[in-house]
């Protein structure tokens, strides 16, 4: 069977067609989506630019996977943050094969170990990385705080104190 995209190592020339895919694929209105940015791109880039990916069909980037160590103060882990593909290319195991040359690599440069942060909703991530062999270590809850008005309300304390009662 013919791969309908070719896996290739992202290079900078790659770098406004991936941040355009992700513009076009990720929803910039959700966390952690919020966050993408061409800064997102350069990091890993920058960091471990071997861990860094593209699918390439027809002269045109289809998706990317962008992966880097250390991971927080982790220094021998890798971290996979960023996986996309355009959505006539999804399903057919390009991100498979995206996530594959992205682990190889991570593991080749001295990684003890992997991890991949999902957003809860992401089925679809969080089935290639079960696929992938990675397993749910631990669920984190984003909060937000309130407005600064409301910190600064004098019967704020009083709030608090019932609500933890």
């Amino acid at each position: 069977m013919t791969s309908i995209a070719d896996i290739r190592p992202m290079t900078s020339e790659d770098v406004p067609e991936v941040l355009k895919t992700g513009n076009d694929v990720f929803d910039t209105d959700e966390f952690p989506y919020s966050t993408w940015s061409l800064s997102a791109i350069a990091k890993h880039l920058d960091q471990q630019p071997e861990a860094c990916h593209v699918a390439h069909s027809e002269g045109a980037v289809v998706g990317f996977i962008l992966a880097s160590m250390p991971f927080l103060t982790h220094q021998h882990w890798g971290h996979v943050e960023w996986i996309a593909l355009r959505p006539g290319f999804q399903g057919r195991a390009l991100a498979s094969k995206l996530a594959d040359a992205s682990l190889r690599a991570l593991y080749g440069a001295g990684a003890t170990r992997v991890v991949a942060d999902i957003a809860t909703a992401n089925r679809q991530s969080k089935l290639l990385a079960r696929s992938l062999g990675f397993t749910e270590l631990t669920t984190v809850s984003l909060f937000a705080a309130p407005s600064l008005e409301w910190i600064k309300t004098p019967d704020r304390a009083v709030e608090v104190a019932a609500s933890e009662a």
